[in-house]
């Protein structure tokens, strides 16, 4: 919280200024008449300083929002085309602006929850066929256990893009909706 001009000049009379007769802590002598305008000034700009306080990033910045936009570029997934109030536009450019791909299933799990959408991941097991060859795949091949089978309510969610974004790189995403079957 920001301090009056009064404040600022009394701070500077009583704590900073020496002691002794020539140092009048009086409010009304010639010393606090000439620290009057550096107490306006500095109390003006801690005013300011209080007042972009919740600027220092775009979840809860309003001033600057556009500023946030325009640093961070379009979205890659054209969620910033969307017509978004301001609280979701906040939590769209905080999310770019501080976020980062995750290697683990809760990652993307909590990246859909932040949508209030459930997903589930699943992981299918190599299917091995007939009697087993050492050094032989029969049926499969261990890539194969790099498939995600990512398990969405609809195709209205959004989050393909997001969640191919992130995905490891070694790893095949497959989109399953429940609401298609």
């Amino acid at each position: 919280m920001s301090r009056t001009a009064a404040e600022i000049r009394d701070e500077l009379l009583m704590q900073l200024m020496p002691s002794g007769w020539a140092w009048s802590k009086s409010t009304q002598s010639n010393l606090a008449a000439l620290l009057t305008p550096f107490s306006i000034m500095a109390s003006q700009f801690e005013a300011d300083i209080d007042a972009l306080r919740n600027e220092i990033s775009p979840a809860k910045s309003t001033l600057l929002l556009a500023d946030y936009a325009e640093v961070l570029g379009p979205d890659p997934c054209g969620r910033d085309l969307l017509d978004l109030t301001t609280a979701e536009m906040q939590a769209l450019l905080n999310s770019r602006w501080v976020g980062g791909g995750g290697q683990s299933e809760q990652f993307f799990i909590d990246l859909a929850q932040a949508a209030d959408v459930t997903i589930a991941i699943d992981y299918p097991e190599p299917a091995i066929c007939g009697e087993a060859v050492c050094g032989v795949d029969v049926c499969s091949q261990d890539t194969d256990r790099l498939i995600w089978i990512i398990n969405l309510p609809n195709k209205n969610t959004g989050l393909e893009c997001p969640i191919q974004r992130f995905c490891p790189p070694d790893t095949a995403l497959v989109f399953n909706y429940t609401d298609a079957a």
